[in-house]
């Protein structure tokens, strides 16, 4: 049978999410698969959400200090962020989140909700991944903390999304969660999956290079200083925060992109790359996975690549793709 592309997409996840499946199952098939993707997309969110007031995140912050039970998926996404976190030497660090609301991003960058009310941790602490217990099905933090799953939940998701879609026996697909994006197979024409890159200096186009991927299951994150942004008493602040100095990291990169296997590992890097700066960005990076790398400075880039042919030139052919 012919193979047929199929997409949609909605707003979740503090973002526009767009999937696309690729496969010669019936139109009522993939509708389930659909119907199930996003329903997995939504019980994420309103699990774990700092902007939920209900979420299971939220109650858990406001647990700190006590055992709480947890469900097996906050426990797996927990053990995940403190893998990476070690894997990092903490430059990746959930419980960046006082500082986060301190410098000034508390509210939802959704417009429509940037008045909801919210928990505000900014007088608590920044702690240490070492101080996260967890248990068969419960977690513990100091009371005094606050943790926040955004530097990696996105990623986390897209690789729990690409697991389900693998059972189902979807081996083409591309997910796109905000700056996260997970891909596996070829698109409907038995293409690899080709993914453009935002212009850091004009947010409403790309740059003239192009993410080419491998048939097997890989990602791609970006990061950037631009779009969770904002000014408190007349200072200035972005979303991206050094763990050291607990305030916006002072970088010369404006967008990092990043290529792994794994989306989570791609979301926290990428941020990383941030941190570090694009002249220890590699160093830091490629040790630890990073497939290849091209971080928008100002007005030049910088690539670095693990394997050749990973970034592309756009070409007049490929303007549609």
């Amino acid at each position: 049978m012919r193979l047929v592309s199929y997409y949609q997409t909605s707003l979740a996840l503090g973002s526009d999410v767009g999937l696309t499946l690729v496969s010669d199952e019936s139109v009522d098939a993939i509708d389930k698969i659909f119907k199930d993707l996003w329903h997995r997309i939504y019980t994420f969110e309103r699990s774990f959400s700092r902007f939920i007031p209900r979420s299971e995140l939220t109650l858990f912050n406001r647990s700190a200090g006590r055992r709480t039970k947890i469900s097996a998926e906050f426990k797996d996404l927990l053990n995940d962020a403190k893998s990476i976190s070690e894997k990092t030497d903490g430059l990746y660090n959930p419980f960046i989140m006082p500082a986060l609301q301190k410098t000034g991003y508390k509210q939802s960058a959704v417009p429509g909700y940037e008045h909801d009310i919210v928990d505000d941790y900014s007088r608590r602490r920044v702690g240490l991944m070492d101080e996260l217990q967890i248990g068969d099905d419960w977690a513990l933090i100091p009371s005094d903390t606050a943790i926040d799953m955004g530097g990696c939940g996105k990623g986390y998701l897209a690789d729990r999304l690409g697991d389900a879609l693998t059972g189902l026996g979807i081996t083409n697909y591309r997910l796109s969660l905000g700056g996260d994006i997970a891909t596996s197979g070829t698109d409907e024409m038995g293409n690899e999956w080709i993914i453009g890159i935002q212009d850091a200096n004009n947010l409403d186009g790309e740059i003239p290079k192009m993410v080419k991927c491998p048939t097997s299951r890989f990602a791609v994150a970006t990061s950037g200083t631009f779009k969770r942004k904002g000014y408190v008493a007349d200072e200035g602040w972005h979303h991206i925060i050094n763990p050291i100095t607990l305030k916006p990291a002072v970088t010369d990169v404006l967008l990092a992109t990043i290529c792994a296997d794994k989306a989570i590992l791609a979301d926290v890097l990428a941020s990383c790359a941030i941190i570090v700066g694009s002249k220890d960005a590699n160093d830091f990076a490629k040790p630890l996975g990073a497939d290849a790398m091209l971080l928008q400075c100002n007005n030049q880039n910088v690539l670095f690549e693990n394997q050749s042919g990973q970034f592309i030139i756009k070409t007049p052919a490929s303007e549609g793709i």
